[in-house]
C-alpha cells in the first residue's frame, strides 16, 4: 500500500471526477448521485484509515480532512452554474484531491494551512450558495458553518504542542465567530460568491492570529499586516461586484 499510494491517490482523484461527471452532468440525478458520493467517500475514508495506520500517523482529525475536502469541493462544483467553469473546476478539483491525498499524513504547517484554506473557501461558498437557492433551511446552513469551521480549526491545530482542551476551546471560539458572521453576511445584497470570500477573509484572520497567539509570537505588526491584507482583498471583492440596496 505504501509503494502504491501515489497511484491510488491518482485513482481517488479520477474517482471524484467520474462520480460527479456521471451523476451530476448535465443535470444532477440526486437519487443516484447521493448514494454514489457516499459510497465513494466511504471507500476513500476506509483506505485513508488503513494508510495512516500503516505509516503510524493515524489520527481522527487527519482522517477527517480528506472527507471535508471532498464534500466541500463537491458543494463548490454544484453551485458553479456555468458549464465551462464546472468542467474547469472538475479537473482542478480532481487535481487538488490527488495532491492532498498524496500528502496525507504530512504534518508540515504550510501544507495543512493551504489545505485548510481550500476547504474553508469551498465550504463557505457551498453554504452561501445553498442559502441563496434554499433559504428555508437557514438554521441548517448556520450549523454547517459552525461545524465546518470547528472541524477545520481543530484538525489544523492538532499538531500544536498544547492540551486537547485548549485546542478544542480555540476551535469552538472561531467556529462561533464564523457562525455569527455567516448569519450577518446573508443580509448583505451581494452575490453568494462575494459573501463566501468575505467570510473566508475573516476565517483566515481569526485562524492565523490565534495560531500566532498559541505559539506566543503574536505582535502588533502581524495584526496590522493581516488586517490590512483582509481589508484590501475584501475591498477589491466589494468593488468588483455590482450591488444595490433593496428597499
Amino acid at each position: 500500500m505504501l509503494k502504491n499510494h501515489k497511484l491510488i491517490s491518482l485513482c481517488i482523484g479520477l474517482g471524484f471526477l467520474l462520480v460527479v461527471e456521471k451523476f451530476a452532468l448535465p443535470v444532477p440525478v440526486f437519487r443516484l448521485l447521493l448514494p454514489a458520493l457516499l459510497v465513494y467517500a466511504g471507500l476513500v475514508t476506509i483506505y485513508n484509515r488503513r494508510y495512516l495506520k500503516q505509516i503510524q500517523k493515524y489520527n481522527i482529525w487527519l482522517l477527517l480532512r480528506p472527507l471535508l475536502l471532498m464534500l466541500s469541493l463537491f458543494g463548490l462544483f454544484f453551485f458553479t452554474l456555468s458549464e465551462f467553469f464546472q468542467g474547469l473546476f472538475l479537473l482542478l478539483g480532481a487535481l487538488i484531491i490527488v495532491v492532498f491525498e498524496m500528502l496525507l499524513g504530512n504534518q508540515a504547517e504550510n501544507i495543512l494551512l493551504n489545505e485548510t484554506l481550500v476547504i474553508a473557501f469551498a465550504a463557505f461558498y457551498s453554504l452561501f450558495g445553498a442559502y441563496y437557492y434554499g433559504p428555508n433551511y437557514g438554521p441548517v446552513y448556520l450549523a454547517g458553518a459552525f461545524f465546518a469551521s470547528l472541524f477545520l480549526v481543530r484538525s489544523f491545530y492538532e499538531f500544536i504542542p498544547l492540551s486537547n482542551k485548549t485546542k478544542m476551546v480555540c476551535a469552538v471560539a472561531i467556529g462561533l465567530f464564523v457562525c455569527q458572521l455567516y448569519w450577518a453576511l446573508i443580509f448583505l445584497p451581494f452575490h453568494f460568491s462575494i459573501l463566501a470570500l468575505l467570510l473566508f477573509n475573516f476565517f483566515y484572520f481569526f485562524l492565523i492570529l490565534n495560531y500566532y497567539h498559541l505559539f506566543h509570537v503574536f505582535n502588533l505588526k502581524k495584526l496590522q499586516f493581516h488586517f490590512l491584507f483582509m481589508a484590501v482583498t475584501g475591498t477589491i471583492a466589494l468593488l468588483a461586484t455590482p450591488w444595490r440596496i433593496v428597499g
